[in-house]
């Protein structure tokens, strides 16, 4: 039966012998171990000490090569190398030490970190990931001094490709395209504890282009255009105006709203208005034209009649030159509507206050007394019997309040009394349809006269770093015919 060869190691290919030099050679260097007897070269294990005796190696040789196992060291104390060689060069798995404490376990290619490893520097920083030349490369992760954290791509040791950056000193996380260590392209950037979030392109690490700001904690966002981390436009106020399909679609009810805000004056103090100016303002009103003349004409006017429902109205946002704003969205609105009147002041009789009283949006009550005009014409009866009030005669008492029949036996059910104001919140087009429907609904006993429109921002939980601000209220003089009119 025929023997298989034995096949030896590589490094023990050849007959070796043991030899120890006691003496530096002519070059300064020293060798002890083993060497080939048939080319006399190193090959085996061996010990040797460079010309420069701050370099040492000890382990495998092979024709002369540190090739195998082997520990290469650096000075006394000034790091090491120990791992695998290859035709005298660090190649393959190994770890190295540096005098200041940082450690790397990895690949090695021609005495550089190249292939897979980790590296653990003296900073407190590490790096767990593809390497070439040295230098970060492929993906990895990095953990800095300062907490920040990267998972991701890396090319020439910076943020390259797509990956996650959490800075919790900067309160951001980034996760996202990179280029040349910066974001760049579309990417996702969460600030503030993730109270807002940025989903879009970015250049040059700044939100940049196209995308979508989100205030989570308010709801509000905005999306289109934007540079230097800020959004393109702004919204400044509120407007309100002709819905699509109305003769003058789009445009704004607020300039016509101005000329009624003399008429709601007058009306407040009645005394103190001209009578010849208040007998135009009337008859205007009854002819049902517009206060405003036509060569001066701002615009459509909005007008409510008492009973209908409020009619459809576009509530939109506009930027600070008037300009109908879109892209924003989730900002909370509230309407009411209000009816503005003297009264004596609590605290002092003789003074009075302009106070506002509140019409309920679905009111479904046939009559109604506000008990202010209610105890007002009461005096002013008073007193034209006691013969207090010069001329014209005794006004004539106010309807009583809605009822049930007497001697019906079951009272009738109270109607709905409606609520004090309407609510919701602007859409992506930076706009709400409101108005048109039951829900909004004015009371039939209004009586006809100026009233005043209010629009408030009711967007909860805004924060002074956000983007997005609370808008001031809008407030405008709006006239609401009589029923039937």
């Amino acid at each position: 039966m025929a023997l298989e060869p034995i096949v030896l190691p590589e490094s023990y290919a050849a007959p070796t012998i043991a030899i120890k030099q006691r003496e530096a050679t002519h070059v300064g260097s020293r060798y002890e171990g083993e060497v080939s007897i048939a080319t006399g070269r190193r090959e085996g294990q061996g010990k040797y000490i460079y010309p420069n005796s701050y370099f040492t190696y000890e382990g495998e040789w092979l024709d002369g090569k540190k090739h195998g196992s082997g520990r290469l060291t650096f000075g006394e104390d000034d790091g090491s190398y120990e791992g695998e060689f290859k035709n005298g060069e660090i190649f393959g798995q190994g770890s190295q030490r540096w005098r200041d404490g940082t450690r790397y376990a990895g690949q090695f290619v021609n005495g550089e970190r190249h292939g897979q490893g980790t590296i653990d520097r003296s900073d407190g920083s590490s790096y767990n990931g593809a390497w070439a030349c040295n230098k970060y490369a492929g993906h990895g992760e990095l953990t800095l001094p300062n907490g920040d954290r990267y998972a991701g791509d890396f090319k020439n040791h910076k943020y390259h490709g797509k990956g996650v950056l959490t800075q919790p000193n900067a309160d951001i996380h980034y996760e996202g395209l990179f280029e040349a260590g910066v974001f760049e392209g579309e990417g996702v950037l969460k600030q503030r504890g993730g109270t807002f979030v940025y989903t879009g392109q970015f250049k040059m690490n700044c939100m940049a282009g196209q995308g979508k700001g989100t205030d989570t904690a308010s709801a509000i966002a905005y999306t289109g255009a934007w540079d230097s981390n800020q959004p393109i436009g702004r919204s400044a106020a509120w407007d309100l105006a002709a819905p699509g399909g109305a003769e003058r679609a789009g445009e704004s009810y607020l300039p016509a709203s101005e000329a009624l805000k003399e008429e709601a004056a007058e009306q407040l103090n009645p005394a103190a208005a001209d009578s010849k100016a208040k007998g135009k303002a009337k008859a205007k009103a009854a002819a049902g034209a517009s206060p405003v003349p036509p060569e001066e004409d701002a615009g459509p006017l909005l007008e409510l009649t008492a009973g209908q429902p409020f009619p459809e109205t576009v509530l939109r946002l506009v930027d600070a030159e008037n300009r109908p704003f879109q892209g924003e969205s989730g900002r909370r609105w509230k309407v009411t509507i209000f009816r503005e009147r003297k009264a004596p002041k609590a605290d002092d009789a003789a003074e009075m206050e302009i106070i506002r009283r509140e019409v309920r949006f679905g009111d479904q009550r046939k009559t109604y007394v506000d008990p202010l005009d209610e105890a007002q014409a009461e005096a002013e009866a008073a007193a034209a019997a006691a013969g207090k009030k010069s001329g014209g005669k005794a006004p004539s008492p106010l309807p009583p309040a809605a009822a049930g029949e007497e001697g019906t036996g079951t009272p009738e059910p109270e109607p709905f009394a409606g609520v004090s104001s309407m609510d919701g919140a602007v859409s992506d087009q930076g706009e709400f349809v409101i108005g048109n429907n039951e829900a909004w609904l004015l009371p039939v006993h209004l009586q006809a006269m100026i009233y005043w429109l209010r629009v408030e921002d009711t967007t909860e939980n805004v924060s002074s770093e956000s983007f997005f601000q609370l808008l001031p209220p809008l407030e405008l003089p709006i006239r609401v015919k009589a029923a039937g009119e």
